[in-house]
C-alpha cells in the first residue's frame, strides 16, 4: 500500500512513494481550492492529450492518464527513469471530486492511500 499525509494548507507531510508524491503535488497546487470544471473537461476532451500546470505535467494515452512533475530535469514523458502517477481518466475524475469535497470541509489533514491500484482519500477531523 502506498500512502501519504497531507497537513496545514496542502503541505505533503510524508508519502511513501515518489509516484503518489505526484498526485500530491497535482492536487495540493494544480486542483488547490479552485473550481475543478476545467480540469475534467480537458480529461474528457480527446482532442488534447497533455497539458501543462503549475506544478504537473498531464499527458494522456488512451484512457490512462500519466502525471509527471513539470520541473524534474527530464525533458521527454517516455524517458525510462522518470517517475509518473498513472490512472485512468475516470479515476482521475473521482479523485479531483473527492479532493473538492474534503479540501472544502473542516479537516485538518488528509491522508491519501492507494492499495491494488484503487485510490482512497480519508480526511482527519480537527482535534
Amino acid at each position: 500500500m502506498e500512502l501519504a499525509v497531507i497537513f496545514l494548507k496542502n503541505r505533503l507531510l510524508a508519502s511513501t512513494s515518489r509516484s503518489l508524491s505526484l498526485l500530491v503535488k497535482f492536487l495540493s497546487d494544480d486542483v488547490g481550492c479552485r473550481e475543478t470544471e476545467s480540469i475534467v473537461e480537458w480529461i474528457k476532451n480527446d482532442s488534447y492529450d497533455s497539458v501543462v500546470l503549475n506544478a504537473s505535467y498531464l499527458v494522456k494515452h488512451e484512457n490512462k492518464i500519466n502525471i509527471y512533475f513539470f520541473y524534474d530535469g527530464y525533458g521527454r514523458e517516455e524517458d525510462k527513469q522518470r517517475e509518473k502517477f498513472e490512472t485512468s481518466k475516470d479515476e482521475l475524475i473521482n479523485i479531483i471530486e473527492k479532493w473538492s469535497e474534503h479540501i472544502k470541509g473542516p479537516f485538518s489533514g488528509l491522508v491519501i492511500s492507494v492499495e491494488n491500484g484503487a485510490v482512497k482519500l480519508e480526511s482527519m477531523m480537527p482535534m
